[in-house]
This record gives C-alpha cells, sequence and structure tokens, in this order.
C-alpha cells in the first residue's frame, strides 16, 4: 500500500513540528494501535509501546521517511517496540521455558512478513465482535440488514421480498445501524481501518 497526499501532507506538517498535526496522527491511530499491541504485550506495555513510537516520531521528525502507508509505518514501529520487549523477557526468563513469549515473537515475525499484517491480524476477532452485535438485532431487523449488507440487494428488492415497504427497510438499516454503532462503539477505529 503506497502513501497518499493527504498522508504526505501530514507528514510534512509533522516534520515542521506542527503540533496540531501530531496530536490528529495521534488520535487517529492510538486505539488501533494500542489494540495491535495489545495481542501480544500486557496492558501497560502495550501503552508503552504506542507511546514510545509516538516519542520517538517526534523527536525524529525532521528525519521521518516513509515509503509504504502511514499506517504500515505505524504498525511496524509498534510491532518492532512489542518484539523488543520480548525479547528482553526472554533473555530475563532464559532459564524458565517460557512458551508464551515465544509464541508471541513467532507471532509477530509472521505478520511482520504478510502484506497486510493489521487485517490479518485483528480481522477474525472483529468478524467475530460484528457477528456477535448483529445477532442481538431484533430479528426483523437482522434480516433486512443481512440481506443490504451481506447479500448486496436493494432496499426494493427487500421490500420485495419481505412484503414490506421500501420505507419500513430504510427504517430497519436506520435502526440497526444506531444499535451496532452503539454495540461496536469500542471497535469502531479498527473497524474503520479495515473498511478504508
Amino acid at each position: 500500500m503506497q502513501i497518499d497526499i493527504e498522508e504526505i501532507k501530514l507528514i510534512d506538517q509533522i516534520r515542521n513540528k506542527d503540533q496540531q498535526a501530531f496530536r490528529s496522527l495521534f488520535d487517529c491511530y492510538y486505539k488501533q494501535l494500542y489494540a495491535y499491541a495489545r495481542k501480544f504485550v500486557h496492558d501497560d506495555i502495550a501503552h508503552n509501546a504506542v507511546q514510545d513510537l509516538f516519542a520517538s516520531i517526534w523527536q525524529k521528525s525532521n528525519s521521518i521517511t516513509i515509503t509504504t502507508s502511514l499506517q504500515n509505518y505505524l504498525i511496524s514501529g509498534v510491532r518492532n517496540n512489542c518484539l523488543h520487549w520480548l525479547e528482553k523477557q526472554k533473555v530475563r526468563n532464559k532459564y524458565v521455558n517460557d512458551t508464551a513469549i515465544q509464541m508471541a515473537i513467532d507471532e509477530l515475525n509472521f505478520y511482520a512478513n504478510t502484506e497486510d499484517s493489521y487485517q490479518s491480524l485483528i480481522e477474525a476477532e472483529l468478524q467475530g465482535k460484528l457477528n456477535e452485535a448483529i445477532s442481538k438485532l431484533p430479528p426483523q431487523c437482522q434480516k433486512v440488514f443481512i440481506m443490504s449488507r451481506s447479500e448486496g440487494k436493494k432496499n426494493k428488492e427487500i421490500a420485495e421480498e419481505l412484503g414490506i415497504s421500501v420505507k419500513a427497510v430504510e427504517k430497519h438499516l436506520t435502526k440497526a445501524l444506531k444499535i451496532l454503532k452503539e454495540d461496536l462503539k469500542d471497535y469502531l477505529p479498527l473497524l474503520l481501518a479495515l473498511l478504508g
């Protein structure tokens, strides 16, 4: 994935020590990066891995070179910070067979070699959360939502199939989206990253 024009502008602003641009970068990516780090390391270390990355970006802003997408650059930075911490733990625990640490290191290394590591890693979990939220929708609402989003049917087709008005279909979809947005509010940054 190549870096886009908006990302280039944002990076240029950060190179010029624009605090607002940096804050915008932080706000946009912090939750996603934390969720990624949390797959491998515990809570405090995950926060540190992300904060250290942003601190490093700010300190070295004038020499940042990004050739891939901004998201991939940030994911790589967090992945490296997690790996560094896990490797240190492995050295500290060298007399203990710490399988969990080795598994986390192996998984991080595996995803480092896939083209889209971020999506590969969290897609299944997000899909599970989405399916769970959909299953909680009222029956007719759920049916309309699935026909619209999963089966790609137009509102008119859904209305004809279910014997309801197009307006009723629109109401069900609006209701479904409102419920899902509420149920998945903690996952929205991740969902948007996947869909973006």
